[in-house]
């Protein structure tokens, strides 16, 4: 058989709860030269039994418990396609999520990778919040400072040679590895943000996201990697100081969130005493967290083929 254009991986540890509307959501997509990787990080749950007799599309691979970096890593070492595109397996695509983000790979070439906006929903498929990702004129510089980046990990569409250039996902990232990555990916701008809509993700009380404390060690450690780099861009090693103060506000407001308050204010402090600008930025969080759950208990309109998944 032909190879397929379009390697599709899906890393899952126990998602079998999931994994199945994962897979078909896939399998549903008007762009259908493509095959689908499921790699299996040591589930101990019945995601190998969910996949069964899906369909002669899907591959699947198990390993020990690696992580899901080493995960994703598998997958693209496994892929067939000249193009790789990633989805985690609680996430949904929506059915012209590859279509579209092929089209921007053809009709430009210097672009080499791909992502695009979400929607937050819960298990019924309710809308919590829409995140939205623009074109911007320094991709690099918005990613560092935690901004236009949605849900990198299921929306992403890259060449494969790229992301192996780029040394893929950080082996020794338990967290943000996928905004790592998309930091590597942007140093010379050849990675794109659509603003459809094109990915359904999850929330519920098992996403890493939620543990703000995990996030603070692979932080330091992209960050100092970042800015040791000699051919570091000067347009971004001038900011350096704000770009650790965001990083800082981003745990400040993570802990609120958790009403964690001695840790709030500990990285709020750490925040303004490495750059009093961000102030603005830390001062705005609860009109943000307003905006992004305005959109709670309103449905998106469904392709009739996802209705299903829900």
């Amino acid at each position: 058989m032909a190879r397929p254009t379009v390697s599709v991986i899906i890393p899952a540890y126990n998602k079998a709860r999931t994994i199945r509307a994962a897979v078909r959501s896939v399998l549903e997509q008007t762009f259908t030269d493509l095959e689908i990787l499921v790699v299996d990080d040591g589930s101990t749950d019945e995601t190998p039994v969910r996949i069964q007799g899906l369909s002669p599309r899907v591959r699947y691979f198990r390993q020990d418990r690696q992580g899901v970096s080493e995960a994703r890593n598998r997958g693209i070492r496994e892929a067939q396609g000249e193009i790789v595109a990633f989805l985690d397996g609680d996430d949904l695509w929506l059915p012209e999520k590859l279509q579209r983000q092929m089209g921007v790979l053809e009709q430009e070439p210097r672009v080499d990778a791909v992502q695009c906006s979400v929607y937050l929903v819960n298990d019924a498929l309710e809308v919590l919040s829409a995140r939205r990702c623009d074109p911007k004129q320094d991709a690099l510089l918005d990613f560092l400072l935690f901004r236009n980046l949605p849900g990198f990990g299921s929306t992403l569409l890259a060449r494969k040679r790229r992301i192996e250039s780029c040394g893929g996902f950080g082996r020794d990232l338990v967290i943000l590895e996928d905004w790592d990555l998309a930091c590597r990916l942007s140093r010379d701008n050849a990675l794109k943000s659509l603003p459809d809509f094109l990915v359904l993700y999850r929330q519920h009380a098992g996403n890493r996201s939620r543990q703000v404390e995990i996030h603070v060690e692979p932080g330091f450690r992209s960050l100092e990697r970042l800015f040791s780099d000699p051919t570091l861009e000067s347009s971004i090693r001038s900011r350096e100081d704000r770009i650790w103060a965001r990083f800082f506000a981003m745990l400040a407001g993570g802990y609120a969130q958790n009403r964690q308050w001695k840790e709030t204010l500990y990285w709020g402090a750490r925040a303004v005493g490495k750059s009093p600008q961000v102030l603005g930025y830390l001062a705005g969080l609860p009109v943000r967290w307003v905006d992004r759950f305005s959109m709670r208990n309103k449905r998106i309109t469904l392709d009739e083929s996802l209705s299903h998944l829900s």
